[in-house]
């Protein structure tokens, strides 16, 4: 078969990636870049897909320069075009997406309108808050099968009506990532990274859309806490910029406003290999990205999410949501940091999200596919 993925930015690829790489030993893959991967302010991200050597097939730029709300439903009528000219251009045989961003729904709605199987990875998952939530349940309902991360994430799509034979609990692909990137030294990281404390907290915060007119002040109190927290207690905080989302350059100003300060060490992205030792060495991950509920039950690392991005969704006991309080988030700082039974706990926590097998979870639900017969394109009317 020949698949196209569609992906727009570094985090969504990173769960596509060990699903593609199963893919290609039995299918022609091939990629819509799309977003941030083709900016300069995100680092062009598209180098990371070429160094995986992956055909890619077209270039979609549909990442709008503004900070405005306006950003992402433009952004939307760009891929809508640009990839209903290459899925005509390259007739695959189904479409692949992860997720809730503009590239899954622009795709969901290419794919139904010109009868191309849909494939979607982490449906029947809730977010509180956020445009992505419902723009996620819209895709489930355009999808043709269903990849799901967690058993209950499986059950909500049957909920609204989705057919049995479509769902299936996978598990989260990224895992098999991080489990086959070699390990490097602590050691050796620190001085690669050029972090000269060994206690160091990763801070990866994105705007709320729901809470647009806040992300500056917010982002400025988590700053101040970790502030606080670092130089009282020796540590250092490594920030990776946020996604390109509305609200995003404001939480780059927050950021940008403490200069030369040596508790903080940032960066726009780092190499798969970096970020994912950075990870495994990291005393806690702070801030509001699904990270901190999808990946961090897999490193065993304590997760502190701030505010209200991310509730609602399942989690592990190693995720403690708190509000945008400095005396709040100090405090959980202390107990990811310094409370040994609660990292005890940690180290004996049972993930809602699977294991590393996804991927061959995934290539096993696609091959059920039988393209010649209708029941899978046309789906069941409620």
């Amino acid at each position: 078969m020949k698949i196209l993925a569609i992906t727009g930015i570094r985090s969504e690829y990173d769960i596509l990636f060990p699903v593609l790489h199963e893919l290609r030993k039995d299918n022609k893959i091939c990629i819509a870049a799309s977003g941030a991967h083709l900016s300069d302010q995100y680092n062009n991200t598209l180098k990371y897909i070429v160094k995986d050597k992956f055909k890619v097939v077209d270039l979609i730029d549909s990442l709008i320069s503004t900070d405005r709300l306006v950003q992402r439903s433009k952004g939307i009528g760009l891929l809508i075009q640009g990839l209903s000219q290459c899925v005509e251009r390259e007739n695959p045989d189904m479409l692949i997406v992860v997720g809730d961003r503009e590239e899954s729904i622009a795709a969901a709605i290419v794919a139904n309108y010109m009868n191309k199987i849909l494939v979607h990875i982490a449906g029947g998952d809730p977010v509180y808050g956020n445009a992505d939530d419902p723009i996620r349940f819209a895709v489930s309902k355009l999808a043709h099968l269903h990849c799901c991360l967690a058993k209950a994430h499986a059950k909500n799509l049957l909920k609204i009506g989705e057919e049995k034979f479509r769902v299936f609990f996978t598990g989260n692909p990224s895992y098999a990532n991080i489990k086959k990137i070699p390990i490097i030294k602590k050691k050796v990281l620190l001085k690669k990274l050029k972090i000269n404390n060994p206690n160091y907290i990763v801070l990866i915060k994105h705007p709320l859309s729901s809470e647009y007119e806040d992300v500056y002040s917010q982002m400025k109190i988590t700053l101040k806490s970790l502030k606080f927290f670092c130089e009282t207690f020796n540590y250092k905080t490594v920030c990776i910029y946020p996604n390109s989302d509305p609200g995003s350059y404001q939480i780059r100003k927050a950021v940008n406003e403490y200069k030369n300060q040596k508790w903080l060490i940032k960066f726009t992205t780092l190499p798969r290999v970096d970020f994912i030792n950075l990870i495994r060495n990291t005393k806690a991950l702070i801030g509001n990205s699904s990270m901190g509920i999808l990946e961090s039950p897999f490193y065993k690392i304590p997760a502190i999410n701030i505010g209200n991005r991310q509730k609602g969704r399942i989690h592990a006991i190693n995720t403690e949501f708190v509000p945008h309080s400095i005396n709040e988030i100090i405090k959980s700082l202390k107990k990811a940091c310094f409370n040994k039974l609660y990292l005890k706990k940690i180290k004996n926590l049972k993930n809602p999200y699977g294991d590393s097998t996804a991927p061959k979870k995934i290539c096993q639900a696609i091959k059920k596919i039988n393209l010649k017969d209708s029941k899978w394109i046309i789906k069941k009317n409620l």
